[in-house]
């Protein structure tokens, strides 16, 4: 059982190594609108908070990240900076609890 909890909690919370992927913070948000608005509102929360982070705000972090430059097939993608990792979980909170109020 230990295994499974820190198997999840590494897969929740931000990445320590320097990886490209964040982790799932953006669930964690998006979960936390569940007491207020209620499970649809919630899960509307999480599809908008993923939706928008995978198609907008990670990209446009990588070209922040990269110099306002395009990443080439080749080139490692950059180490998200613990300011980046701080600013996409405020981009993911206000997406999941803007969709969780507007979806109620």
């Amino acid at each position: 059982m230990r295994t499974f909890s820190a198997r999840t909690f590494a897969a929740v919370g931000p990445a320590t190594d320097g990886a490209w992927f964040p982790g799932l913070p953006h669930a964690v948000a998006a979960v936390l609108t569940w007491p207020v608005f209620g499970g649809a509102s919630c899960i509307a929360g999480l599809l908008m908070a993923s939706l928008v982070s995978f198609v907008v705000w990670l990209p446009l972090t990588a070209l922040s990240l990269n110099n306002g430059e395009a990443l080439a097939a080749r080139d490692a993608a950059p180490i998200l900076t613990p300011n980046a990792k701080r600013s996409l979980f405020v981009l993911w909170t206000a997406a999941a609890w803007l969709a969780a109020a507007v979806a109620r």
